[in-house]
Order: structure tokens, then sequence, then C-alpha cells
């Protein structure tokens, strides 16, 4: 067997179906290869370098102008540490501007710079081509079924 067909089949080996055991029946591991997947593709699709978390983040703080940090970490799903990061690229590179909050020294109120708007103009394009793409493959109603199950799921996990 030649070193090329030695390659091929290592190749083939490792794309194989796989018994995944008890996973086959867990909620989590599906979970979390789709939102690998969809973060991938989010990427490949946009062009950009935010990834699928900051650009919820974006779309929060647009929709929620003057809001503090906390409250947008609250939104997003992340903790205050975790989001400071993404606010100080954002400010960067020109998309946010923070404002201290009147009552509370330590707070920010943050909002979209014109700059940050057209930014999230664009990713909203890419963004609905995606869900197009994904009501394509799923059918409408499986599309909305998903994302009401998705948050049920969500509210599950909060109790």
């Amino acid at each position: 067997m030649t070193s090329k067909n030695i390659l091929k089949k290592s190749e083939d080996a490792a794309h194989a179906p796989m018994d995944l055991g008890a996973l086959e029946h867990n909620v989590g591991y599906y979970m979390r290869k789709s939102v690998l997947a969809a973060q991938s593709s989010f990427l490949r699709e946009t062009g950009v370098k935010l990834m699928t978390g900051q650009y919820s983040v974006m779309e929060i703080i647009a929709n929620n102008p003057g809001r503090t940090q906390s409250a947008i970490a609250w939104a997003a799903g992340l903790d205050r540490s975790s989001l400071v990061p993404i606010l100080n690229q954002f400010e960067k590179n020109g998309f946010i501007r923070k404002e201290p909050v009147q009552n509370d020294k330590r707070a920010y109120a943050v909002s979209l710079t014109a700059e940050g708007e057209k930014e999230l103009a664009e990713l909203r394009v890419k963004v609905e081509e995606m869900e197009q793409v994904f009501i394509k493959g799923m059918g409408a109603r499986n599309h909305k079924q998903l994302i009401s199950l998705l948050g049920k799921f969500l509210e599950t996990l909060k109790d």
C-alpha cells in the first residue's frame, strides 16, 4: 500500500460514523455541536472578525442605547468580565461610546456610534441571509419551533 493510499484510508476512518453511546440522546452534545457549526458558518458568511456572541452584544446595544454594561452582560448571557474585552474592542474600533452614569461612578452607559450603526447594518444583512438558509433547510415552521424550543430550554436551565 502506498503512503498516499494509507493517508486516504486514515482520512476515511477519521470521518467514518462513530458510536456516540450516551451522547446519542444528549441535548448538550447536539447543542454544543450546533453552536460550533453556527459560529463557523457565521464567520464564513459574514467575513468579519466578530463572533456570534459579539454580534449579539452589538444588537443588544443598538436596541437598548444608554444601558449599563451590567445590563448588557445580563441580556447577552455573559458575565461582566467576559463583556468588558468585547466592549473595549468595540470602543477601539469606534463602534461604541461609553459615558459615565450620573448616580454610579463605576457604571458606564453604552451606545453605538454612527460607525457602529453602519457596521451593524452590514452585519444584519449577512445574518438575515444566514437565517434564510436555515429557514430553507429546516422549513419556516421548524425554524420558528426551534427558536421557541431553545427559549424554553433556556428558561428550564434558569430554574
